[in-house]
């Protein structure tokens, strides 16, 4: 396991941003699924690299940003079909490998590669065990791995991929809205004529459509590509999301906090891709969930301690 020296747990200020010593507990249990996973990739020669927050990170301030609280890393897809089976089989059996190819119940296009299965909320004590293990903190944290894939050099190919992608992304997304108003089985037939392929209307139905819109975002080979991305960024974003795949023909090592870290070659381009040319700047964002994540996993170890007190009274 990673060693995390003492000190760091303690709270502190950067960039004028107060961040709590539970912060700092957090973090540490990334960093040392990012050290298990980075470990693993190594082993297997996969190539892995930090992105989003955590490459911006990386390269402004030499770890995390102060206001963020979660690690990004990315790698080509056909690794990324190796590296979650493999994550699954390797990692201890406590840790979660959670994605569309190792659970069912997944319904998020990306990986998560966390310490634990469920939170501590002090019942178990196997949990307790785990808790003491991991600084004393009982939440459920670890990283997000997102898969780059090939995007079509012609344009007119690439128009009709995205637009492809788009179509499923969204049904996957939201497909109770689309079974409510009842649009879902028209729409789905549609995408389906359209590719040849079919999924079956049964209980695995959403994990079946996140898998079917990712099978779009492989539609395209090497030999037609000049640049990858991970697909759900050109169904939610405005904005052209594409990295040249020469930016990742290098792999770099750069410090993250106590830890070294791969980040691409041409991370000046990715990041000039995903925040502008100003990315040197920093500008405090609101976070894509709430911050801090963890806010929810502690009403939940309260609201037990609360209804074990009232079991107590009655």
């Amino acid at each position: 396991m990673l060693t995390i020296p003492e000190a760091f747990f303690e709270a502190e200020v950067r960039n004028d941003f107060y961040i709590p010593e539970p912060m700092k507990k957090v973090w540490a249990i990334q960093m040392t699924m990012l050290d298990l996973t980075l470990s693993t990739a190594r082993k297997h020669n996969i190539r892995i690299w930090m992105d989003y927050g955590s490459l911006l990170g990386t390269v402004r301030h030499g770890g995390y940003i102060p206001w963020d609280d979660d690690i990004d890393i990315c790698v080509m897809r056909k690794d990324y079909m190796k590296l979650m089976l493999i994550l699954k089989n390797e990692l201890p059996s406590y840790c979660n490998v959670y994605s569309f190819y190792t659970d069912d119940r997944c319904d998020q296009p990306k990986g998560f590669v966390s310490n634990r299965h469920v939170i501590d909320i002090g019942i178990s004590e196997d949990e307790s065990k785990l808790t003491a293990m991991y600084y004393n903190c009982p939440y459920v944290t670890g990283l997000d791995l997102y898969p780059l894939d090939y995007v079509p050099a012609d344009p007119a190919r690439w128009d009709y991929i995205r637009n492809l992608y788009s179509a499923a992304y969204s049904l996957a997304l939201n497909p109770d809205q689309y079974i409510a108003s009842g649009e879902f089985e028209d729409y789905l037939s549609q995408i389906e004529n359209i590719t040849g392929k079919r999924i079956k209307r049964d209980e695995h139905l959403r994990n079946s459509l996140w898998k079917f819109a990712d099978s779009i975002a492989m539609m395209t080979d090497r030999n037609e590509s000049r640049h990858v991305l991970w697909y759900p960024d050109s169904a939610m974003r405005k904005n052209d999301m594409r990295r040249k795949l020469s930016w990742y023909s290098n792999t770099l090592i750069k410090p993250f906090e106590m830890m070294e870290v791969p980040v691409p070659e041409g991370y000046d381009g990715v990041l000039s891709t995903c925040y502008s040319e100003s990315y040197m700047t920093p500008r405090r964002a609101r976070a894509a969930h709430g911050y801090p994540f963890y806010a929810e996993q502690d009403r939940k170890i309260l609201l037990h301690k609360y209804l074990g007190k009232m079991k107590d009274v009655f």
